[in-house]
C-alpha cells in the first residue's frame, strides 16, 4: 500500500463532495425556474426567450402530442450571429439548450410544425450554467480521487 496515493486520493475524494455540496446549494438558492402553458395552433409559433452573449439558455417542454417541435432564433437586422441549439429527449422532457457565438442576442422560438393544435408546457431554467460547472468539476475530481485511492491500496510499497 502506498499511503501517499491513497492519502491524496481520499482528500480529492472529500474535496469533490465540498465542491458538489456547493453546487447543490447553488442550485437551491440561485437557479430560477418558469413555468408558462400555451395552445399553439398549427404553424403558430412563441418566443420563449432572450438568448445573451456568455450564458446558455435552457428551457424544456413537454407537449399533447409528444412529439418535437421545431424551433429556430432570429437575431437583429444586419447582425452576422450564429447559434450552438441543441434538443434532447430525457425523461418525457424535450430539452432545449442554446447559446450565441459572437456577442450578440436573439429570441428563440417554439413553433407548432403539426397540423393539430398542440397543448404546451415549457420550463425556462435561468442560472444553471454555474452549477453545471461546479457539478462536472466535483465528477472529474471525485474519479482522479477514486483512482488514486485505489492505486494507492493496490500498489506495493517502494523499497
Amino acid at each position: 500500500m502506498r499511503k501517499g496515493l491513497l492519502m491524496a486520493g481520499v482528500v480529492l475524494i472529500m474535496v469533490a463532495i465540498v465542491i458538489f455540496a456547493f453546487g447543490m446549494y447553488i442550485l437551491a438558492r440561485q437557479v430560477r425556474l418558469t413555468v408558462m402553458t400555451v395552445t399553439l395552433s398549427p404553424g403558430e409559433e412563441i418566443a420563449v426567450g432572450v438568448v445573451s452573449p456568455g450564458k446558455v439558455f435552457t428551457m424544456s417542454y413537454m407537449d399533447s402530442i409528444n412529439k418535437s417541435l421545431d424551433f429556430y432564433v432570429t437575431a437583429p437586422p444586419n447582425a452576422s450571429q450564429r447559434y450552438i441549439i441543441f434538443q434532447r429527449y430525457v425523461y418525457g422532457l424535450y430539452v432545449v439548450t442554446c447559446s450565441p457565438i459572437g456577442n450578440g442576442t436573439g429570441t428563440l422560438y417554439l413553433v407548432n410544425n403539426y397540423t393539430v393544435p398542440v397543448t404546451i408546457t415549457y420550463y425556462i431554467y435561468h442560472g444553471l450554467a454555474s452549477v453545471g460547472l461546479f457539478l462536472l468539476m466535483s465528477i472529474v475530481i471525485g474519479i482522479i480521487g477514486v483512482v488514486l485511492a485505489i492505486l494507492g491500496a493496490v500498489l506495493k510499497p517502494r523499497k
